[in-house]
Parts: structure tokens; C-alpha cells; sequence
């Protein structure tokens, strides 16, 4: 079945591992038990046969291994409760403590080895009673030469009976540990899962346009870093939407002036009330000037549209900027002698050339003399320079005007903002300004103090190699 909840995904992969976890320690514990239990009983009939071969060895060994038999069967079995069995160097069996006697060679590894003078130990399982059984045979010497084979015969249903019982107390132990652990599993995905949910209502919340909303905090982990950069993204979602609201009330402030204007004197001159020439044609300029105000705004609006779905394109070209800021300098002359402002330009000889699209260059530059003009009052000083800077082309427009308050100054940038001052317009300029030099690789920046005056930096990058071809 496909698991779409995370809390189901989650507790089952702890279930897998837990359980994977158990299964592989069990398996290993009971492995260990059984081959120590398998070893200790090994060791006891190692010991208890070692003990009646060195005794048969001490005290027997001068008389013949079936003299002995006859006379000191007991010997053999005294040290143990196995099955005894005594078998020749030609593999006969002479003696079976339990009267299991076979006519037939005893076949076997165990005697195979102790033939050979080592202790050796086998083990299969009996065919009429299924329980394991265990042969361990070992030498006996006589004058140091191998008479025969003295081996035991004990079964291992007590070590398996004892392994049994633990591999029923390891599983059960296993049992309660999955089930346990399962249980602390479900807590911990939900403790993981619960906040998770409570940052998707917030989404949905947020989607119905409930923006004032916030999460709780109550943990330093990265659920507790993802609630805080939520949190912040509403409050940046709340501050964008009353900057737009207030974009909109003040772009419609704005176009209702000159459309006033427009509406006003093209209702003055259809009466055909205005007998003096001078008249008409200071209505007809006061259309022309707040139909060309209107323009501007409709273009700035059409460009922030475009710059935000990405649909702007430019026509890229190698130009010599210092071309372009000799046109603007004679653009802004007579504005600043109409505004008796002292307009200076301090350009670098010899400059590289810059990948641009022309128009939008000027456009922006354009835009910051606009800025530094419309709040330089009357006396003061508008300078522009441009000189290159190690890989880049280096233009600053500096004014002696109003300045930005400090509050204002990392949002002047931002779209829709519109500052206190009753000249500022409509927010977009700089916003505009902005997505041109990052389309072109480039950067702005603005370093102002309020009531001394602003500098507008602004870098094109330089590619010499592009130059050169």
C-alpha cells in the first residue's frame, strides 16, 4: 500500500530498523550462547576423557588393551555419565558401555584423528531420536605406541533444551523491545510530523489571505529555523501587500492628476469660450505636458510588468559609455540651469568599452539624474564621474539635497516602496533601475545621509576580451 503520510513513512522506516536491529543482535547473542554452551560441554568431556586416558595410560598401559577390558572395564567410565565406547587400532569396537556394539569398522572422523594421536570431537544427529549427539574420541597408549581409540558418547539435548529456552526469552525480549520502541517511534514522528502540519495550515491560512497569522516558536532545530523564516515570509508578504496597496492608491492619485488637467481644459476649449490665442495655446500645452506625464507613468508601469514576468530582452552592444553620459550631460544643462543647480561632469579619458543594451543604459543613469535634480533645492551641487576601476566601468552621481532618512534607505529599492518625502513618486524607478543592472551583470548601490546630500554608485563589468574581438 502506498504510505502518503509522512508519520506513516516515518514510523515505518523506525520500524524496519529497529526490527532489522533486534532480529541481527538476537541472531548473534543466541549464536554466541549456543556455541558457549556447545564449547563448555565440549571442555567437560574433553577434560573427563583426557582424565581416563592418562589414567588408563599410567596404570594399565602394560597389559594388553583387551586384558584390561576383561579385568578393569570400569576404568573407563568412572569420570564420566557418556556412553563409553573403546575401539582397536584396526577401528574394531571392543567395549560399548550401553552394549551398542557393531561388527562393522567404526567409520568415523573423530576416531580417524585420535588414531592419529589427537583429541577430536564430532557431532550429528541421532536417526531414531533426532537429538544431537556428540563423539569425542581420544588415544590410549601403551610404551608410547597407540593401542586404541577410548571414546565418549553424549547427548546434547540438555545444551539445546537450555538454548531453546533462551532463544524464547531473547524473542520475547525482542517482542516488548520493537513494540516499545514502536510506540516512542509514533511519538517522535509526531512530534516531527505536528509542527510540519502546523506550518501547511499556516500555508493554507496564508493562501485565504490571512497574512496576520504567525507560528508558534518552541524549538531550535530546523523545524524551529523553518517556522522563523515562515514567519518572516509573512511579514514580508504583509509588508509587500500594503506597499502594493499603497502603490495602487498612489498611482491612482498620480494618473488623476493630469487626467483632471487633461479633462478640465479639453472641456474649456470644446465650449470654444477662449477668445484669446495665448489662452488656447496654454491650454493646449498644459494636454500635451500631462499627456506626456501619463506617457512616462503607462511606460514605467509596462517596464515593471515586464521586468517582473521576465519577458524583457536587450539588445546587447558594445558601446563607449563616456559617448552616452556626454548626451545626457547636454540633456540636464538647461534643467539645471532652469533650477539654478551646478551641474558638473568629470569623465575618464579612454575608457573600455561596455556589453550593453544602450537604451536601458540610459535609462537608468537617467533616472538617477532625475532623482538627484528633483531633491536638490536651489544652489546646490549635482556631480556626475565615471572613471574604470580595475574590471569595471565606475559611474557616481552625487547631490547636496534632501538625503534618505536612515529607515528608509534598504527599502528605496525595493518594488512599490514610495518614501515619506511629498516629492517621491510612484516606487518604481530605482526597482526598475535595479533589474537592469542585474540583467546586465552589474550592481547599484546608494550611500546617502539624511539633510547633507546622496551618491548613486553604479558598476558595469568590463569584457576586455569581447572588446578586443
Amino acid at each position: 500500500m502506498f504510505l502518503k503520510s509522512i508519520t506513516q513513512r516515518l514510523v515505518l522506516s523506525y520500524f524496519i530498523v529497529i526490527l532489522i536491529t533486534v532480529s541481527v543482535l538476537e541472531v548473534f547473542l543466541i549464536s554466541a550462547l549456543d556455541k558457549y554452551y556447545n564449547n563448555n560441554m565440549k571442555e567437560l568431556v574433553g577434560n573427563q576423557i583426557k582424565a581416563s586416558a592418562d589414567f588408563y595410560n599410567n596404570y594399565f598401559s602394560s597389559s594388553s588393551l583387551e586384558k584390561n577390558i576383561e579385568d578393569n572395564a570400569d576404568i573407563f567410565w568412572k569420570n564420566t555419565n557418556a556412553e563409553v565406547q573403546i575401539i582397536n587400532k584396526d577401528k574394531k569396537m571392543l567395549l560399548d558401555s550401553v552394549g551398542n556394539f557393531t561388527e562393522d569398522k567404526v567409520e568415523a572422523e573423530d576416531v580417524e584423528k585420535a588414531l592419529e594421536g589427537k583429541l577430536s570431537s564430532t557431532t550429528a544427529k541421532d536417526k531414531a531420536t533426532g537429538e544431537r549427539i556428540m563423539y569425542m574420541s581420544y588415544p590410549l597408549m601403551s610404551s608410547g605406541k597407540i593401542e586404541g581409540v577410548l571414546r565418549f558418547v553424549t547427548s546434547l539435548s540438555e545444551v539445546d533444551e537450555i538454548t531453546k529456552r533462551i532463544t524464547y526469552i531473547f524473542a520475547s525480549l525482542g517482542l516488548v523491545v520493537i513494540v516499545i520502541s514502536s510506540l516512542i517511534s509514533i511519538k517522535i514522528s509526531n512530534s516531527i510530523v505536528k509542527p510540519i502540519k502546523e506550518v501547511t495550515n499556516m500555508a493554507k491560512r496564508i493562501a485565504e489571505g490571512k497574512f496576520n497569522e504567525r507560528l508558534s516558536i518552541h524549538r531550535k532545530d530546523e523545524i524551529g529555523t523553518l517556522s522563523m523564516a515562515f514567519n518572516s515570509m509573512t511579514e514580508e508578504i504583509l509588508k509587500n501587500d500594503k506597499l502594493k496597496n499603497e502603490f495602487i492608491a498612489s498611482v491612482s492619485h498620480e494618473l488623476r492628476t493630469p487626467l483632471t488637467s487633461i479633462k478640465g481644459w479639453a472641456s474649456t476649449l470644446k465650449t470654444g469660450q477662449l477668445d484669446n490665442k495665448s489662452e488656447i495655446i496654454d491650454g493646449l500645452n498644459i494636454i500635451e505636458k500631462e499627456s506626456d506625464r501619463l506617457t512616462l507613468m503607462v511606460e514605467e508601469l509596462l517596464d515593471f510588468s515586464r521586468f517582473i514576468s521576465g519577458k524583457v530582452s536587450l539588445k546587447k552592444d558594445y558601446i563607449d559609455i563616456r559617448n552616452n553620459l556626454l548626451y545626457l550631460e547636454k540633456q540636464f544643462t538647461p534643467r539645471a540651469n532652469r533650477q539654478n543647480i551646478n551641474f558638473t561632469v568629470r569623465l575618464q579619458e579612454n575608457m573600455s568599452l561596455i556589453f550593453a543594451d544602450e537604451n536601458r543604459v540610459n535609462q537608468v543613469i537617467i533616472n538617477i539624474l532625475d532623482n538627484a535634480f528633483k531633491f536638490t533645492p536651489a544652489d546646490g551641487n549635482v556631480e556626475m564621474t565615471c572613471a574604470e576601476e580595475e574590471d569595471s566601468i565606475v559611474i557616481r552621481v552625487s547631490d547636496t539635497g534632501l538625503g534618505i532618512p536612515k529607515e528608509e534607505l534598504p527599502h528605496v529599492m525595493e518594488k512599490f516602496f514610495k518614501g515619506k518625502s511629498s516629492m517621491s513618486k510612484n516606487g518604481l524607478g530605482l526597482s526598475i533601475s535595479r533589474e537592469i543592472m542585474e540583467l546586465h551583470g552589474g550592481t547599484i548601490s546608494i550611500q546617502s545621509t539624511y539633510g547633507e546630500g546622496t551618491t548613486v554608485t553604479i558598476k558595469f563589468p568590463v569584457n576586455k576580451e569581447g572588446e578586443k574581438a
